[in-house]
C-alpha cells in the first residue's frame, strides 16, 4: 500500500521553535484590525441567532444564583469605578442632576440665608440624586426603544429580502414556463404547426 505523505505537524519543528507563543501570534497578526461588516456589528448588539438567548455565560462554570457579593465586587477594577461617567447616558444624567441641583440648593440657600446653608446643601444633594437617577432611568429606556425598533428594521429587512427572493424565483419560474410553451409552439412534434390543406 502507499504511504501516506502528509506530514506530521507535531514532529516537524517548525522554523521559529526558540520564539515564545506570544511572539509567534503577534507576528500572524495583522498590522490593522479589519473594519467589522454590519451584520457583525447587529450580531455583536443583538447576539447570535443561533446562540440561546438565555444562557448567562460564567468563568468558573458555575450556575448564575451561585455568584456572591464579594465575588462580584473582585470582578470590579478600579479602572471601572473611575470610568464610570462614560457608560452610556451617565454623563447626560450627571450633568443634569447637578444642575438641577445647583440650581435648587442655590435657590433655597438664597432665600433661607445664613441659618438654612445645611438645609439647602441637602436640597442640593438631593435632588442632584433623584433628578440623576430619573435622568438615567428615562435615557436607558430610550435606548432600549432604540434598539428594540433596530431589531423590528432588522426583521423587516430579512423580510423583504426573502419577498424579493421568492418574486425573482417566481419571475425566473415563469420565464422559464413562457419559454417552455413558446418551445413547444415551434417544436416539430406539435402537431398544430402543421396544415394540411
Amino acid at each position: 500500500m502507499a504511504d501516506d505523505t502528509r506530514q506530521n505537524t507535531e514532529s516537524v519543528p517548525t522554523e521559529n521553535a526558540g520564539e515564545q507563543p506570544s511572539e509567534q501570534l503577534s507576528k500572524s497578526k495583522p498590522k490593522y484590525e479589519r473594519p467589522q461588516s454590519q451584520v457583525g456589528k447587529l450580531w455583536e448588539a443583538f447576539g447570535n441567532p443561533d446562540e440561546s438567548a438565555n444562557m448567562l455565560p460564567t468563568a468558573s462554570g458555575k450556575k448564575a444564583n451561585d455568584i456572591t457579593v464579594t465575588e462580584a465586587m473582585k470582578s470590579m477594577s478600579l479602572k471601572d469605578a473611575a470610568s464610570f461617567y462614560k457608560a452610556p447616558c451617565a454623563r447626560d444624567s450627571l450633568l443634569l442632576g447637578i444642575g438641577a441641583g445647583f440650581g435648587v440648593g442655590g435657590v433655597r440657600g438664597v432665600l433661607g440665608g445664613k441659618r438654612s446653608i445645611w438645609s439647602a446643601c441637602n436640597w442640593a444633594v438631593g435632588i442632584f440624586a433623584i433628578t440623576s437617577l430619573a435622568a438615567h432611568e428615562f435615557c436607558q429606556r430610550r435606548r432600549i426603544q432604540e434598539l428594540d425598533g433596530m431589531k423590528q428594521a432588522v426583521e423587516l429587512m430579512k423580510e423583504l429580502k426573502i419577498k424579493k427572493q421568492r418574486e425573482k424565483e417566481q419571475q425566473v419560474a415563469e420565464a422559464a414556463r413562457l419559454a417552455e410553451e413558446e418551445r413547444k409552439r415551434k417544436s416539430w412534434t406539435n402537431l398544430a404547426n402543421y396544415k394540411f390543406w
